[in-house]
Order: structure tokens, then sequence, then C-alpha cells
């Protein structure tokens, strides 16, 4: 059934195409001449600053192309690094990850911890902390509202497939994550169908529509859904949506959106080893979802030379159906989830800002005020940011007052004084989410050029601080105080052998703690190439690689033990295979390859040899 619905699916993809199909930007090829190449980790200015009237020109002298819609605020990602930490939409979809979670784990620092398959919980921690990676998505903070969940969010309810551009921001105590979501510019019209099928009884479609119109209207319309069926449980099915009404004309622009992720979830169990325990349904099943809907209007484009100012107001909300509710395997949610029922907030965001020339370089200045009413109370958290860079160098400052009254800051800085010597550094005072007051942080990097190959470390220094307790994944998982430690990492990136690649990042610290392991490293070989000589249309693409992961043990809090229970040690090897033809792309993620039993937090076991497949085809009717 699986392969019949692959066929019919790509049948009436293809048979949608009216006019010609415009493929998408292939991936680097990597047989190019290093010299050839543009070197994406290069230092680079903050963002590239339109002109005006250029710009302006570009973007609507053409009759099927409109002046974009609003767009949200993302600065710079500096770093010494040979690894972006900025993807496209091409490279969201050709990244074979399915959630949020699966694209962030991939950074050393950033641990993810997870009770399954794509449907089930899923929570990221940042150098130990899960209260310190935040979401922004619009440029509205998508905080946890589900009760169950304690502040802790859950990744799986965030639609990684209706984003455009990511692009994560490190500093030493806290990751932010800046998300756009999809948008078009064309009169033409856009569709895309996605298939995806696979082991885990993985079944995974997706739609896209999108058009503008003469007078500047935009009408999107995008929906997943995917369903699993697991031995473990914790599978079922979601459902997610993106609606988009929108209008751009002149420095004018105002759209309406709404971003909904539900989940019928079953009930899931542990199997812990050693002993050789198993608790059956010790996850509770969930029925629920979480929605973004907001009015956002926009004077002029934070792109763009000059000034510019956005208003946002958005209503997040989560709902879970009440005790009782039946899951997709026939069990029911214990009575201890009765309470959760519908939480909402209202976040409202005032942002503006000033781009221009400065000693050479470019500067922008920016500031939001967000105003928060939860709980019949409504609170403030405003920031300022400032950013200039030149073709050698980049400077960041940010301070924050947040909704507690504490105020944060940090700083980042990189610089490239030699073509082959990177170095970079960063510092900052943050506020836990646990509480405890603040938690001090710094960090460098320093990176050399060896035959076209980089070659760096670094270290990261973080005082003492209080960090939450995962209770979604354990009701009686407690927070903890993480201690104070250092990290070392390493990094090296460059060609291998006739358009061979490979990259390999790893981070240790001088011991492992609550929730955050001592060692964790990612490690890729990969060739891609669009054989220009064959194909000179770019018509063709091939990308081939292997992947493998390393994670030492990690400890959980339990009552009063601070290592009351574990993760064991894992390695895990997987391969990602990517053929493009015209606007067809078919793919291939083999993971855990090797079928080794693992687990990313204790007593859950991930998919053993989980295969996903599938193709991606898009059309400008």
């Amino acid at each position: 059934m699986r392969v019949v619905a692959f066929v019919v699916a790509a049948a009436v993809a293809s048979s949608t195409a009216i006019g010609q199909a415009v493929p998408p930007r292939p991936p680097v090829d990597t047989t190019r001449p290093a010299a050839a190449r543009a070197d994406s980790a290069a230092v680079a200015p903050a963002s590239t600053i339109q002109r005006d009237s250029a710009s302006r020109r570009e973007l609507t002298e053409a009759d099927t192309i409109k002046a974009p819609l609003p767009a949200a605020y993302v600065p710079a990602t500096m770093g010494a690094r040979s690894t972006s930490r900025h993807w496209t939409r091409a490279e969201l979809f050709s990244s074979g990850a399915l959630t949020v979670a699966e694209l962030l784990e991939r950074i050393p620092g950033v641990t993810r911890m997870a009770a399954g398959f794509i449907q089930a919980p899923s929570a990221l921690a940042w150098h130990g902390d899960a209260g310190a990676v935040r979401l922004y998505v619009d440029g509205i903070e998508r905080e946890d509202l589900t009760p169950r969940n304690a502040g802790v969010p859950d990744f799986q309810l965030i639609p990684l497939w209706s984003f455009e551009e990511v692009a994560v921001e490190e500093t030493p105590g806290e990751l932010r994550v800046h998300a756009r979501t999809w948008r078009v510019q064309r009169t033409t019209a856009e569709t895309r169908a996605d298939v995806l099928t696979g082991s885990e009884n993985l079944n995974l479609f997706r739609g896209f529509f999108g058009k503008r119109s003469a007078n500047g209207l935009a009408l999107q319309v995008a929906a997943q859904q995917a369903g699993t069926v697991s031995r473990p449980g914790m599978d079922g099915d979601a459902l997610g949506s993106l609606v988009r009404l929108g209008w751009a004309g002149g420095d004018w622009s105002a759209d309406i959106t709404s971003l909904r992720q539900g989940i019928n979830r079953s009930a899931g169990a542990r199997y812990f080893i050693p002993p050789a325990t198993l608790q059956p349904k010790a996850l509770p099943a969930f029925v629920g979802s979480s929605s973004l809907t907001y009015f956002r209007a926009g004077w002029r484009q934070p792109s763009l030379a000059g000034a510019w100012v956005q208003f946002v107001a958005a209503s997040v909300a989560a709902a879970l159906t009440p005790n009782n509710a039946a899951s997709s395997s026939g069990t029911t949610q214990p009575a201890a989830d009765s309470a959760d029922t519908t939480a909402s907030q209202g976040q409202y965001a005032f942002t503006g800002g000033l781009n221009r020339e400065l000693l050479r370089g470019q500067f922008r200045l920016s500031g939001t005020m967000r105003g928060r009413s939860q709980g019949g109370e409504f609170t403030f958290a405003p920031s300022v940011r400032a950013e200039w860079a030149d073709a050698r160098a980049q400077i960041s400052l940010r301070t924050e007052r947040r909704y507690t009254g504490t105020s944060t800051w940090d700083v980042r800085g990189a610089a490239s004084p030699l073509p082959w010597l990177r170095v970079s550094a960063a510092a900052g005072v943050t506020e836990p989410m646990a509480g405890g007051g603040t938690r001090v942080g710094q960090s460098a990097d320093v990176a050399f050029r060896w035959r076209d190959r980089w070659i760096g470390g670094g270290m990261v220094k973080l005082a003492s601080a209080a960090v939450p307790g995962l209770v979604e994944f354990d009701s009686a998982a407690i927070g903890a105080t993480s201690p104070a430690g250092t990290a070392f990492k390493v990094a090296a990136t460059g060609p291998v052998w006739r358009g061979w690649n490979a990259s390999t990042e790893l981070a240790r610290w001088t011991a492992s703690s609550s929730y955050r392991p001592q060692i964790e490293a990612h490690s890729r070989v990969w060739f891609a190439s669009g054989f220009a000589n064959r194909f000179p249309k770019s018509n063709f693409h091939l990308s081939v690689g292997l992947v493998h992961d390393y994670r030492s043990q990690l400890y959980v809090p339990k009552g009063d033990d601070p290592i009351g229970q574990f993760a064991s040690a894992f390695s895990v090897f997987g391969s990602q295979l990517e053929i493009r033809i015209a606007s067809a792309v078919i793919s291939w993620d083999y993971r855990n390859m090797a079928g080794t039993n693992f687990e990313t937090f204790p007593g859950y076991l991930m998919p053993r040899i989980a295969s996903v497949y599938g193709i991606r085809w898009e059309f400008w009717n």
C-alpha cells in the first residue's frame, strides 16, 4: 500500500504541472575546485543591506514578482566554525531532519532527548539546560504552554516543514533559534507535493500552494499529515497546517497567519536495560495541539538600508483533550492528565531598526518591546541589539529585560584577520528558566585553514545554575543544579578525495552532570555534484553521505538522587541519499543502519534500522 500511495501521489503531483518546472537551488557542488566555491563559513556581513532604489525596482518591475510579505528580523550567525548554523528552505528539506529537534541535535552542545520516533515527545538541552533553547517563529517566542511539560518545550509540536529559513544564535548560556515561515512572491502559482514512507509504518504527505495576485495579495495554504505505528507505542497521527492571507505593496506589507500542529499519540512503554524491566504505558497518551495565530504589519523590510518598523499581535495556544480521550491504539489517558485542558497566551511585539553603512562596514541597530498577557497578568520584555560587520570582522551586542524583571546580556564577535585564520568569542549573562539567579558563561574558538581544510577548536566555560526537570518523560524526574564546568571543542572539515568531503564536531566536558553528557560528537562524510559537464542546465544533482553520532552516558536525577537513572552511551551510523531530476527530488534516509539498541532518555528505546524514503516535487504552474 505504501508503494501504491507513493506512485499515485507522485502521478497526481506531476499532473498538476501546467507550466515549466523550475528546479530548486542545488546544494554546493563538492567536485568543483575549492577556489571556485564560496566559503560558506567565512566571516561575512551580518546581513546584506539592500539598496533602496536597486532592490525595490528588482522586486516590483517584473509582472510576476511582487514586493515581499513581512519578514521577522534574523540576527547574524557567526563563529570560527566551518559548518553552517543557517539553513535555507532547500537546505532544511535536504538535511534529512523531519523535526526541529533532529535538525538542531547536530550542533555539539545540543542534547536531544526523545521518547521514540517522530510522534514521540522530544526535548532539547543546551549545555545541559532544557530551558535554555528559545525558539522564535516569525518574531514570536514559542513558549510551551502545555501543563504536563512544566514549561520545557516539546519540539514535536513545532512544524519544521513550514519554515523557509532557520538561523541559530549561540551564546554560552542560551541557544536562540530564529525561524521564518514559508512565503511566496510570484503571481505564478507555486505548488508542491511530498510523499514519504518507510519503517515504523511511516506514511507522510505534504502539500503546498501559494500565489500572489497582481494587486499584491497573497494566499498560501500548506499541510502535513504523518502517521506511524511503533511497537513500543508513542505512535499515532499528526496533522499540521499553515494558512496565510497577506498583502504587500511598496513599503507596506501585512499578513494574517495561522500555524497549527496537532498530535494524536498513543501511550508508550519504557524498557530499562539493565535490569530488564518493562513499564507498559509509562508515558500517557496525548491528544492535543499547539497553535500560533497572528496579525503582522510592517513598513519596509529588515534587510533594506534605512529604517524599518514591524508590529505583531499573536495568540499562542496549547490544547489537550480532557481525561479519557482515546488514543490511536485504544489506550486512555490517566487521571493525572485531567487538569490538562487549554492554555493560551497573548503576545505583542513592536520592533524597529536602522541599517546603514558605518566605518566601511554594515551597522544594524534594532529594538523590540514585547508584551505578554497570560493568566490575567500583563508583563513587558524590552530588548536592544546592535550589530556591525565588514569583510573581516563582526560584533554583536544584545541586552534584554526578561518578563521576570531580570536583565540579561551577551556580546559575540568573530574575525578573520588572515585568509587562513578565524577566531570568535562570546560572553554573557542569562537567566535559567528554573530560576535561581543568573548564569555567567564565556566561549572562544579558533580555526586554521590547511590545504583547503579547516581545523579548529575552542572552549566553553559556564557557572553553576538551576536546570529544569523533564517531567513530561518521567513525573519523578526533577530539576537539578548544574555545576560549573568547562567544555573543550574540536572541529574539522574539508575535502578528502575526488569530490568527497568530511566534517566532524566534538564537545567534551571535564565531567558529566545532570542532563549533560560528557561527550557529544557528530561526523559526516559526503559527496555532492551536479556533474556540470554532462548536465550544463543544472537539471540533475546527486548527494550521498554517511553520518555518525556518538554520545556518552546521560544522567537524569530522580527523587533525591542526582544520578537516579541514566541512558547508556551510544554510537549510531546512518546514511543519506538524494537524487534531483529537474524539480523532483528522490530521497532515502537510512537511520541506525547497524541496528543498535540505544536510548536518548532512560528507558525509551529508539527505532532500530529506521528507513525513510520518498519524493519531493515542486512546480511553478
